[in-house]
């Protein structure tokens, strides 16, 4: 997303035709390496790492590492997956960040930025002087009006505003110095994944980001991210109500929802499922069908990304739910990789969608 200034920064001192994206959630960490190979993408190689034991916890929990611990874990993913390039990409979590649309009333020739600090006040949950700010117009209903009135006129600008707080962006940059990085440029998790799906054409449409703590509804036109929803629940969650149903431990119940058979789905664990994410997908399409009222752009498609997003079924039950049409990330669509690892890379694709949209970045 070129239009932000200050919080996708970093260095890219010279370039080079190699370059991992990571992206470090709340239960795990993966990483991508591309390779430009006679301007053809090229996957090198791919690695995720479980954090729950670097915890002393279960597989698959959300947990919160102190930096020790996540150092260790980041090294181990690095050397495990045998990359070997020092530029890097970094996408911050959305736990660390702060962004939303507000609406600013001015005229035309304002100076929007005082204004949106004002109101960035109330949206930033924080001191400003805490986070990094950054903020892009986009395009608004009055936009085609503002021709044909008076300059004076005040108009509804809408603008995104995207706020990374300091404590954590110190921390991602210690991080990335101790595995001796090349002081990666960073962005939000958000705009890597909406990098990964936008190809010029599907013009307006929907992600719907299922991880392991919380799922994500992001509305997307052009490419540029108009809406984003978030609400705290996810395959963590899941896991928890299967335990609590069938009455077993969570990490086993963690370790059958992930070797469901997608024919033979047992209905205990359908329900756990269905009973977590409906009212979210019911939420979801309220917060759709009010975007499609005010801004006349209809959304057709909705694209299903994240680990928790495999769960057999869940593609029909978005479809019935939001009434669109629900379709899996194709994320390395566009990648070279060996033929034999097809059916590999389909399965992955949800789950490395962000890294992967990260170490798209080095490239555009």
């Amino acid at each position: 997303m070129a239009f932000f200034k200050k919080i996708f920064s970093g260095k890219k001192d010279e370039y080079t035709d190699k370059v991992v994206g990571i992206d470090i959630g709340s239960s795990s960490i993966k990483v991508v390496e591309l390779e430009s190979k006679k301007d053809v993408l090229t996957l090198t190689t791919y690695g995720e790492l479980q954090l729950g034991p670097y915890a002393n916890d279960d597989t698959g929990k959300a947990v919160v590492l102190p930096p020790e611990k996540e150092q260790e874990a980041f090294i181990d993913i690095l050397r495990e997956s045998a990359v070997k390039t020092k530029e890097a990409v970094f996408s911050m979590p959305l736990s660390s960040s702060f962004v939303t649309n507000i609406n600013i009333k001015a005229s035309p020739d304002s100076d929007l930025e005082p204004l949106i600090k004002s109101e960035s006040r109330k949206a930033i949950p924080v001191p400003l002087s805490d986070v990094v700010l950054d903020w892009a117009e986009l395009s608004s209903p009055d936009e085609s009006k503002s021709k044909s009135k008076n300059k004076k006129e005040n108009l509804n600008h809408n603008v995104l505003i995207a706020a990374i707080q300091n404590v954590y962006l110190s921390r991602f940059r210690i991080l990335m110095k101790f595995a001796d990085l090349n002081n990666p440029p960073i962005e939000i998790e958000c705009f890597s994944l909406i990098r990964t799906i936008y190809n010029g054409k599907n013009d307006s449409f929907a992600i719907i980001d299922i991880g392991a703590s919380s799922t994500k509804l992001y509305i997307v036109k052009a490419g540029v991210l108009m809406r984003m929803y978030r609400v705290r629940v996810g395959g963590v969650t899941v896991s928890k109500q299967i335990s609590k149903t069938v009455n077993i431990d969570f990490a086993t119940a963690e370790q059958k929802k992930k070797n469901l058979d997608t024919n033979n789905v047992p209905i205990d664990f359908r329900r756990a499922n269905e009973s977590v994410y409906g009212r979210v997908l019911r939420e979801f399409s309220q917060v759709l069908g009010s975007y499609e009222r005010k801004s006349g752009n209809k959304i057709n498609t909705v694209y299903l990304s994240g680990g928790a997003s495999l769960f057999p079924g869940t593609i029909n039950y978005v479809k019935d739910i939001l009434s669109r049409d629900a379709v899996m990330i194709d994320a390395f669509s566009n990648i070279s990789y060996p033929a034999f690892m097809e059916d590999v890379m389909k399965e992955i694709s949800p789950s490395f969608a962000v890294s992967l949209g990260a170490a798209l970045r080095w490239f555009e």
